[in-house]
């Protein structure tokens, strides 16, 4: 009997090695997702093997599954509260989520714990840039993730954009030229277009015309269900890296959305979740390197239903890869 108990108390340290193994040689690492759970059931719940087997499930499942993940997540959190892995998965699960406010708490508390990781900055960064709409909050953290990390193009890409969007194009420029010389990808390509398009018209654009506000003042104060879907639209494509055609012909996928597919805002299909859906349309047809969630952050939508609306809409609209009527 004595040496039953004795594997028994073993067991949760052979399940851990079992999975760091299996984490360290799998393709796929989703399939060491049922060697975890066990782990989770079997560990005490104030160890450190629980506390593995619940941080692994959150960053498996962070994207696929948020809400899951963010429970994994706070588990970790409850008997281990200064873990920054911890808290950065956390504010990952809540952005995917769409709760941006919370991530950037969540970011800011694994910041604190673990102030020289590259990556944390970066991601808070690119929430307050993009999702938040806070482009000078985000570049000291930006700046901060781009010095340790020179040649990682996307976070030069996050730091260009947030600079440019502050109104500082010159070094935005200054950023994605370095970062283009060490080799050119289509999302720096892409970047450097609209920069130098947005501060070409900068320069001859009227003082005044520079912060009018977006829509008439009309549409602004009694917006109907197709000027709110304009106005959002147009908002949100602002802070996405498209060029003037793109823009051009994701107006002109709304027109089709709401007369040919006769999507409308209702309930269920907020204005923010169809114009992000018509933006990533774009993204689709296009083949632009931007995710679900690069895409669904300036809407401020989840995910998930950026994804249901769109393949709604793909469905109605029969877009495909390179569509003619919206490739540009």
């Amino acid at each position: 009997m004595r040496g039953r108990r004795t594997r028994d108390d073993n067991a949760p340290a052979r399940l851990r090695r079992r999975a760091e193994h299996s984490l360290r040689r799998s393709g796929d690492p989703v399939g060491v997702v049922p060697l975890l759970h066990q782990l989770a059931r079997i560990a005490s719940p104030t160890s450190e093997d629980a506390a593995f087997a619940h941080q692994k499930l959150a960053e498996l499942l962070a994207e696929e599954e948020p809400w899951r993940a963010a429970l994994y997540a706070r588990r970790v959190l409850q008997h281990f509260p200064t873990s920054h892995r911890a808290w950065a998965v956390l504010a990952l699960s809540q952005s995917t989520l769409g709760h941006f406010r919370f991530a950037r708490t969540a970011y800011q508390r694994a910041l604190e714990l673990a102030p020289k990781n590259g990556s944390y900055a970066h991601n808070l960064g690119h929430l307050l840039d993009v999702a938040l709409g806070d482009p000078h909050a985000a570049v000291p953290w930006l700046r901060r993730a781009h010095d340790g990390a020179r040649s990682d193009p996307s976070v030069a890409a996050s730091y260009a954009h947030a600079l440019g969007r502050s109104g500082r194009w010159a070094d935005a420029k200054k950023v994605l030229g370095r970062a283009l010389a060490h080799g050119p990808t289509r999302e720096l390509s892409a970047l450097a277009r609209w920069v130098e398009r947005r501060s070409d018209d900068v320069a001859v654009r009227p003082p005044a015309a520079r912060h009018a506000p977006c829509g008439s003042a009309r549409i602004v104060s009694q917006p109907g269900a197709h000027e709110a879907l304009s106005r959002t639209l147009r908002l949100g494509l602002e802070r996405l890296p498209f060029s003037d055609e793109q823009r051009s012909r994701a107006r002109e996928l709304a027109r089709d959305a709401t007369e040919q597919a006769r999507l409308s805002v209702t309930r269920t299909r907020s204005s923010e979740s169809l114009a992000a859906a018509i933006a990533y349309a774009i993204v689709f047809v296009d083949e632009v390197p931007l995710t679900h969630a690069e895409v669904a952050a300036p809407f401020r939508v989840p995910v998930a239903q950026l994804r249901g609306c769109f393949a709604e809409l793909r469905a109605e609209l029969r877009i495909t890869r390179g569509d003619d009527r919206y490739a540009t």
